[in-house]
């Protein structure tokens, strides 16, 4: 018998007819995320001391979990300000979707549901720009590098031609920290290290891929949706 998570139990699947048991087929209600993300930086060189500092904002983004097909996916939902092509917004979503997707998946094994998803849930990113409802505000960038800031200097303001710098930037959306210096009493860089390390992650070199906690929130918020215990392995 299967309980599918607190759903009545429901019958053995039928051998004879190649039926499923229904909680191996199971959607679970999408999930409203927002989760809160503390960055404290310190270990900033001498030339940029302002880099020091702690820093909170929330990862926002709905969380669907499925099992028909085995899959967890996160909606971002943005809002762009400014002056920007469809072309342009199309670059971005390309670009994060490419970046994000087809790197890990969940293993939340259900003691009611022994059956379900034995493979895992590959977690897949989607980027949709609405004019309302958004979970973020992005403002279009359109101005040269100033100061030796990147066109995408944060969050919240992305160079219209950047496809690269956005990927980290829309790391924290998920909830990472930044992986560069001193974070949270974690030493990732010296100070005089070059703050994009080669073979770094996403979350410290924007030309480098995302690591297996870099799905954390994701996996932390999938686990409650569905009430499991979740951990995350290379997709």
């Amino acid at each position: 018998m299967c309980s599918c998570g607190g759903s009545p139990p429901a019958p053995p699947a039928s051998s004879s007819q190649g039926c499923p048991n229904p909680c191996e087929t199971r959607t679970f209600p999408p999930r409203e995320v927002s989760h809160p993300v503390s960055e404290t930086i310190s270990g900033a060189p001498a030339s940029a001391p302002g880099w020091n500092g702690t820093y909170t904002w929330d990862s926002k983004f709905t969380l669907s979990a499925g099992r028909n097909p085995c899959a967890v996916k996160a909606t971002v939902k943005i809002k762009v300000t400014g002056t920007i092509t469809d072309a342009q917004k199309t670059a971005w979503k390309n670009a994060i979707e490419s970046k994000w997707n087809n790197k890990a998946k969940l293993v939340c094994p259900d003691p009611s549901c022994a059956a379900a998803c034995p493979g895992g849930y590959p977690i897949s990113i989607e980027v949709q720009f609405v004019s309302s409802g958004e979970h973020y505000v992005v403002n279009a960038n359109n101005s040269p590098p100033s100061g030796g800031r990147s066109v995408t200097p944060d969050m919240g303001t992305w160079g219209v031609n950047d496809t690269m710098d956005i990927t980290h930037e829309f790391g924290h959306m998920l909830g990472n920290p930044e992986e560069y210096l001193t974070i949270n009493g974690h030493q990732y860089t010296a100070p005089d290290d070059p703050m994009r390390t080669p073979g770094g992650t996403v979350m410290n070199n924007p030309a480098g891929d995302p690591a297996l906690r870099n799905y954390d929130v994701i996996r932390q918020e999938a686990g409650t949706a569905m009430g499991l215990s979740c951990t995350s392995q290379t997709a």
